[in-house]
């Protein structure tokens, strides 16, 4: 293995592999937008052109006395709705055998090559943590990942992008840290993402809490919108919705809520509320309670979201004579450790 020396050669120099891991809680180095999937992770392909790879392999198992094991893996991507980007899905099954498989070592890089130089992992949905399956057990139920990749290769001479993630790249399986005598890996040539061939995984993107943050329109300065995907106790969804705006020359709130939605919900329609009354908070507490503030009903909106960063929405105020339309919302702050689609 030509990785090996390098490798040592950063250990001694006081670099650990944890180094280069992806923690896609913070720096969100992976590089798919986190937000591009929800819910759960596709269980395979949705057609054979959207397949990259599917094939029934010899793998070692961790007791060098029991014989190898027939495993199948299954690689294809899954588009996302932000334009350029997608995930690449691994998925591994133990169809044969009576030993163990434990999840291999995963690299990749740009083109096609013979040895990858890019420390890779195998990851559940993003908010889950920031460690690869590598070591756990191949089960014969399957379970699918998505494949993050670190962007410094492991001798510091190459990166990998956006762009290498998305173009045809080389993904390299090694079961070589558990059994010295697997000398040979599994290369796999991952091909470029193509929207014709490579769907994304609902018709339309999921309101989730990636979505959450503050969001502004063209052309109206000083207003804007503050929107909270949040998860409740029975683990279903609500939306929060407050608009900072004006009404006859002064700030004005407009608020709406809904709970007890069912996570997966691509728009939520809200009635909202004009609030009146109350004191300025700096005066202190106790100066008024909620049976001070009104809770004028206004109008409704739509809220759908049209990628990580866009929403659109659609309202109807005509009965408090103010207007009615459809307009898109540009995201104005990323939520910290928690962004919906970092790369754009």
């Amino acid at each position: 293995m030509r990785r090996i020396l390098p490798i040592l050669l950063i250990l001694f120099a006081g670099k650990s592999f944890a180094t280069g891991e992806i923690n896609v809680l913070t720096d969100l180095n992976s590089p798919f937008p986190p937000g591009c999937v929800s819910l759960w992770l596709p269980e395979g392909p949705t057609s054979t052109d959207n397949t990259l790879y599917d094939r029934t392999i010899w793998a070692p198992t961790s007791d060098p006395n029991t014989p190898d094991a027939r495993v199948r893996i299954t690689v294809w991507r899954v588009g996302c709705h932000d334009p350029g980007h997608s995930v690449v899905m691994v998925r591994m099954r133990k169809v044969s055998g009576s030993g163990d498989v434990l999840v291999p070592e995963v690299w990749a890089d740009a083109g096609v090559v013979d040895v990858a130089w890019h420390r890779s992992q195998l990851i559940g949905l993003p908010a889950v943590g920031d460690v690869g399956a590598t070591g756990n057990y191949v089960t014969t139920q399957g379970r699918t990942w998505m494949l993050a990749v670190d962007p410094f290769s492991v001798d510091g001479e190459t990166r990998f992008d956006l762009d290498d993630y998305n173009d045809l790249f080389t993904l390299e399986l090694s079961w070589f840290p558990f059994d010295p005598q697997a000398i040979d890996s599994v290369l796999i040539d991952v091909d470029a993402y193509s929207p014709q061939l490579d769907p994304t995984q609902f018709e339309f993107p999921p309101l989730h809490g990636r979505m959450s943050g503050q969001y502004t329109i063209e052309g109206i300065p000083a207003s804007g919108l503050v929107l909270h995907i949040g998860e409740q106790a029975d683990d279903t969804n609500y939306a929060f919705a407050l608009f900072f705006t004006y009404l006859d020359g002064e700030p004005a709130w407009v608020a709406g809520n809904t709970g007890g939605i069912e996570p997966g919900f691509d728009f939520v329609d809200l009635d909202m509320e004009y609030l009146v009354g109350g004191e300025f908070f700096g005066l202190g507490p106790d100066l008024f309670d909620d049976a001070d503030i009104e809770r004028l009903p206004i109008g409704w909106m739509t809220i759908e979201a049209l990628d990580c960063n866009t929403l659109l929405l659609g309202y109807d105020f005509t009965e408090a004579g103010l207007g009615t339309g459809v307009t898109e919302a540009e995201r104005l702050v990323r939520v910290a450790g928690y962004d919906c689609n970092p790369w754009d």
